[in-house]
C-alpha cells in the first residue's frame, strides 16, 4: 500500500514539475512576444501582463509546495546538528514540520477565503475571474501539509526519483514502479 501511495505522489510531483516548467516557458514566450510586438510593430498584446502575472504566481506557489517536499525551505542553523543529541534533532525536525503544517493551513484557510472573495472581480484584459490568480494558494497549502505529514511519518522520497526522471537516467516505468532500486 505504501509503495502505491508513493508512486501516486511521485507521479503527481512529476506532473507539477512539468507544469511549472511549461509555465516558465510560456511566461518567457509571452513577455518576449509582447516586447517584439511593441517595439517592432508598435502594438502589444493586451492580455500579456495579466497572463504572465498569473503564470508567475502559479509557478511560485507550485514551487513552494515542491520546495517543502525537497526540504528547500530557509533554515538558520544556530546549533550545529552534528553536536546535538539525536532526540533533539528529531524534535527540531518535527517542530519544523509542524510549523510548515500550520503555514500550509493558513494558506489553505485564507487562500480559500481570498479565492471566494475575488471570484466576483474580473481581470480587465482577459475578462477572467480574478480568483483564478489566487486559486493556487489553497492548493499550495494542501501540498505543504501533505509533504510535511510525509516527512513526519518518514515516507518522503526527497528528490531522488524526480531527479532521475528529469535527467532521463531511468524510464518512466522504473520511476513509478517495476524498476530495480
Amino acid at each position: 500500500m505504501k509503495k502505491l501511495i508513493l508512486r501516486i505522489i511521485n507521479s503527481f510531483h512529476v506532473i507539477l514539475m512539468e507544469l511549472a516548467q511549461l509555465m516558465i516557458i510560456a511566461m518567457v514566450v509571452i513577455v518576449f512576444a509582447n516586447v517584439i510586438m511593441r517595439y517592432v510593430f508598435n502594438s502589444g498584446l493586451l492580455w500579456s501582463e495579466e497572463v504572465s502575472l498569473l503564470l508567475c504566481v502559479w509557478f511560485i506557489f507550485i514551487s513552494i509546495g515542491l520546495g517543502v517536499k525537497q526540504k528547500l525551505n530557509i533554515v538558520i542553523n544556530v546549533l550545529p546538528a552534528d553536536k546535538l543529541p539525536a532526540w533533539l534533532n528529531k524534535g527540531l525536525e518535527l517542530m519544523g514540520s509542524l510549523i510548515t503544517i500550520f503555514i500550509g493551513g493558513v494558506f489553505l484557510f485564507y487562500g480559500t477565503t481570498l479565492v471566494r472573495f475575488t471570484m466576483t472581480s474580473i481581470m480587465p484584459a482577459t475578462r477572467w475571474p480574478a480568483g483564478i490568480l489566487y486559486a493556487i494558494v489553497p492548493f499550495s497549502g494542501l501540498l505543504m501539509i501533505l509533504e510535511s505529514l510525509l516527512h513526519i511519518i518518514k515516507w518522503d522520497t526527497y528528490d531522488r526519483n524526480i531527479d532521475e526522471y528529469l535527467s532521463g537516467d531511468r524510464k518512466m516505468k522504473q520511476l513509478f514502479g517495476g524498476g530495480n532500486e
